[in-house]
C-alpha cells in the first residue's frame, strides 16, 4: 500500500516543481531538486530533524513548570500544535492535490476505498509537526513514565484529530463540483463558509459551554472541573491515568468512526463527483474593467469561494486569536492592550497564508501566463488576497475593543490594515524573488515559514516600539506612519 504512497507522493512533488519559475527554467537545478523533493526521507525527513530540536524551545517550558498541573496545562497549550498543523495540511493540501488530477490513474483500478492513499499522503506531511511535540513528551516521560506516554498519546490524537476534520471540510465543503448559476449559489457558499468557521471553531465552543454548565449546574460541577472534553484542554489530564485513557478511547472511538465514514464518502465524490446546481436564471452581463491587481485578488476569491475548503488555509490565523477572544469576552474585560497583541498577532500569523494563496491557481496556471501579467501585478494582488481576511478580523478586533474602551481604540484601525498587508508582501516578494517575469507557484514549506516569521518580526518589532516608548496618542501614529512607510517600501521592490 505505501508503494502506492511513495509513487503519489513523487508525482505531486513533481507536479509543484514544474510550476515553480526558480526551479523549472534551470535544469540543473529542476534536477538536483527533483531528487531531493520527490524522495519522503529527504523532504519530510529533513524538516522533521529540524522542527526535532526546535521543540526543546517549548520542553524547557515544561521541564521548569513548579508542579504536575502546570506541567499538565503547558502540554495542554503545545498539544494544539500538531491539531492545527494537520488540519492546516489536509484541508489545503487535499484540495490542491486533488485538482492536479493525481489520483486519476487509479480510478480504473479494483481499489475500494482509494482516498486511504490521500489520506496517508497528507499525514506525511505533519510529521514535523508531531517531532516538534516529541522533545515535549520526553521532557515528561522521564520525570513520570506514565504521563509520557499518555502524553505521546495526546500528541498522536491532535495529529489525527486534525486531520479527520480537515477531510470533513473538504469532503463536505470541497469535493463537490458546480455546475450551471444558481440565484442562491452566492448564499449556499456563505453557507459554507460559516460552517468552516464552526468547524474550526467546535473546540473553544464545547468549552465555553462546558464553562456555563459548570458555573450553573452545582451538581455537575465536580465532574467538569476535574478535566474537560475538549480538546486540547483534555489533553492536560495525563496525570490522571484513568481518566486519560477514558478520554483517549472516547476520541478514537468517535473520530475513528467519523474517519471512516469520510473517507467512504470521500472515495465516492472523487470517483464520481456530485455536481450541485441550482435553476439557472437569465441576467444582464455587464463587462467591466478592473486594475489588474483588483481583478486578479476578485478572481482568487472568486476561486476560493466555489472550493470552500481552501478558505480553511486562510482562516488559520483567525484561529490563533480565538482562544484570546473568547477568554476577554467571557471575563467582560477588552484591554486597549490585549487588542493591540491581538491585531499584531494577526498580522504576525497571516504568514501561515501564503501557502494557501499561492496554491489556489493550481491548472489555471497555465492559462494566466498567457495573459499580459507582470510580476508584480502578481504579487500585489496575491498580498491583497492573503490579507484580506486578517484585516478584516483585525478591524473586528478592533470594534471589540471601541466597545469597551471608546475612541482611544480608534488609534488601531490603521493597523489593522497595515501589518496584514505588510506581512503579506513581505511573503509574497520572499516567494518571486527569482529573477524574470514568469509566474508560477513556488515551492513552499516549513523552513520558509519560519523565515518569513523572522523577517515579520523583525519589522513588526520596528513598527511596535512607537507604541511601547511614547505616550498616546503619539506612539500609535508614529508606529502607523512606519508601518505605512514600510509597506510602501515593500510595494516598491515588488
Amino acid at each position: 500500500m505505501f508503494d502506492i504512497v511513495k509513487i503519489l507522493y513523487r508525482e505531486l512533488h513533481y507536479q509543484i516543481l514544474k510550476r515553480n519559475p526558480m526551479i523549472a527554467n534551470d535544469e540543473k537545478k529542476f534536477r538536483s531538486q527533483l531528487r531531493n523533493a520527490t524522495s519522503i526521507k529527504r523532504g519530510v525527513g529533513i524538516q522533521a530533524i529540524t522542527f526535532f530540536f526546535l521543540g526543546f524551545m517549548l520542553a524547557g517550558g515544561v521541564a521548569f513548570a513548579k508542579n504536575e498541573l502546570q506541567m499538565g496545562i503547558m502540554f495542554a497549550s503545545y498539544a494544539l500544535i500538531p491539531f492545527i498543523f494537520s488540519l492546516y495540511i489536509t484541508t489545503v493540501n487535499s484540495s490542491y492535490a486533488l485538482s492536479m488530477g493525481l489520483f486519476e490513474p487509479l480510478k480504473p483500478l479494483p481499489i475500494e476505498m482509494g482516498s486511504v492513499y490521500l489520506s496517508e499522503l497528507l499525514l506525511i506531511d505533519t510529521i514535523p509537526a508531531f517531532a516538534m511535540m516529541l522533545p515535549v513528551v520526553l521532557v515528561i516521560l522521564y520525570s513520570h513514565p506514565p504521563a509520557g506516554v499518555l502524553a505521546f498519546l495526546w500528541a498522536l490524537t491532535g495529529v489525527f484529530l486534525g486531520h479527520t476534520l480537515g477531510l470533513v471540510i473538504y469532503t463536505v465543503f470541497g469535493a463537490r463540483t458546480a455546475g450551471g448559476t444558481s440565484r442562491f449559489g452566492a448564499l449556499k457558499n456563505l453557507g459554507k463558509l460559516i460552517g468552516i468557521l464552526l468547524f474550526m471553531s467546535i473546540f473553544y465552543v464545547g468549552n465555553y459551554m462546558q464553562n456555563y454548565v459548570r458555573e450553573h449546574i452545582e451538581a455537575l460541577a465536580p465532574l467538569f472541573t476535574r478535566y474537560s472534553f475538549a480538546y486540547p484542554f483534555s489533553a492536560s489530564s495525563i496525570f490522571e491515568p484513568l481518566q486519560s485513557i477514558m478520554l483517549l478511547a472516547l476520541y478514537a472511538a468517535v473520530f475513528g468512526a467519523i474517519y471512516t465514514i469520510t473517507l467512504r464518502k470521500l472515495w465516492g465524490e472523487i470517483m464520481e463527483p456530485t455536481v450541485s446546481s441550482g435553476t439557472a436564471y437569465r441576467g444582464a452581463f455587464k463587462a467591466r474593467k478592473l486594475p489588474g491587481v483588483l481583478a486578479l485578488t476578485l478572481k482568487d476569491f472568486k476561486v476560493v469561494f466555489r472550493k470552500s475548503s481552501m478558505i480553511a488555509g486562510l482562516l488559520i490565523p483567525v484561529y490563533f486569536v480565538l482562544p484570546q477572544i473568547f477568554i476577554a469576552l467571557s471575563k467582560g474585560e477588552f484591554s486597549l492592550l490585549l487588542a493591540t497583541g491581538l491585531v499584531f498577532g494577526l498580522g504576525w500569523f497571516s504568514s501561515i497564508g501564503a501557502d494557501p494563496v499561492i496554491k489556489i491557481d493550481g491548472k489555471e496556471l497555465d492559462f494566466l501566463r498567457t495573459l499580459p501579467l507582470t510580476k508584480k501585478t502578481f504579487i500585489l494582488s496575491k498580498s491583497l488576497t492573503m490579507s484580506t481576511i486578517p484585516a478584516a478580523t483585525g478591524l473586528a478586533v478592533v470594534g471589540m475593543a471601541y466597545h469597551y474602551n471608546g475612541g482611544q481604540a480608534l488609534y488601531l484601525i490603521p493597523h489593522a490594515f497595515i501589518l496584514p498587508l505588510m506581512t503579506s508582501l513581505t511573503a509574497m516578494n520572499y516567494f518571486y524573488r527569482y529573477k524574470g517575469q514568469d509566474i508560477g507557484i513556488p515551492e513552499t514549506n516549513m523552513m520558509d515559514v519560519i523565515a518569513i516569521f523572522i523577517m515579520v518580526g523583525v519589522l513588526f518589532a520596528v513598527v511596535g516600539a512607537p507604541i511601547l516608548v511614547l505616550n498616546r496618542p503619539a506612539g500609535y501614529m508614529v508606529s502607523a506612519a512606519l508601518g505605512l512607510v514600510i509597506t510602501g517600501i515593500l510595494v516598491g521592490i515588488s
